[in-house]
């Protein structure tokens, strides 16, 4: 769905913004916008899934790490 100067798409068809009514238009600007905003919000799924694992990595790593300096520290003979 894409507005160009006068004409609007809708589904692949042609039709003319003079030849709607302002229900009509308002109710296709109301699809562009939310259809905006779902773009935006898929966009933000996406960054927090990364941004999600990223930090599920560096705390997995965080806690091995801590793991193994214990066993370290527990091995050494005193």
């Amino acid at each position: 769905m894409t507005e160009q100067s006068n004409v609007v798409y809708i589904d692949n068809k042609e039709y003319k913004s003079e030849d709607l009514s302002q229900e009509q238009i308002r109710l296709f600007n109301k699809t562009i916008k939310y259809q905006n905003r779902v773009q935006e919000l898929r966009d933000g799924l996406e960054d927090a899934i990364i941004l999600h694992e990223q930090f599920a990595d560096k705390l997995t790593t965080s806690l091995g790490n801590d793991e193994t300096t214990k066993a370290m520290e527990n091995s050494k003979v005193g």
